[in-house]
């Protein structure tokens, strides 16, 4: 089965996706009760609206920042990220915003890659990312998203982990 598909396809209530991209999640998404989705980017956004009109659920964009939701608090019964926190400008306010817009006992659902735990492929991660945020939307391979969370008080839960990716469940703060 399709990653995406399984990332949000059982998710309910009302959901916010973050850095949606074109929207390539959208379509997979069957019991939310309306999904919103941010994206920094105008085009991708407007690409990601097209998408969005095409799905089971109703969806609405809007072109905004992970660290400036315009959101009210507690909104969300669940927050979607996928392959999003390595180009995050301040990745520690976007996770302020997130716990912020969340309900309580809101879930965080992540795919991302992460700072390789072996210390000789972190160092080739943290060699390359320099020249590799330049060219690719500000990613960076060698960012602890893990530790991040940690630290800001999230509870986490790993479902799964393959070299430099993981799928997780992170409770909020």
């Amino acid at each position: 089965m399709n990653w995406r598909r399984r990332l949000v396809q059982d998710l309910t209530g009302v959901v916010l996706e973050v850095g949606v991209g074109g929207g390539a999640n959208l379509p997979y998404y069957r019991r939310a009760e309306q999904v919103w989705a941010i994206e920094p980017d105008p085009e991708r956004a407007a690409a990601a609206e097209r998408v969005g009109a095409r799905a089971a659920v109703p969806v609405q964009v809007r072109t905004a920042a992970a660290e400036a939701l315009p959101f009210d608090d507690a909104m969300f019964d669940h927050v979607v990220s996928s392959l999003v926190f390595c180009s995050v400008r301040e990745p520690q306010e976007a996770l302020a915003e997130i716990g912020r817009v969340l309900k309580p006992g809101g879930v965080l659902h992540m795919v991302e890659h992460v700072r390789p735990q072996s210390d000789w492929l972190a160092a080739i991660f943290s060699a390359v990312t320099p020249a590799w945020s330049r060219v690719a939307h500000n990613c960076h391979l060698d960012r602890p998203t893990l530790d991040l969370l940690r630290s800001a008080g999230w509870e986490v839960e790993l479902l799964r982990t393959r070299l430099v990716f993981v799928k997780l469940r992170a409770t909020r703060p």
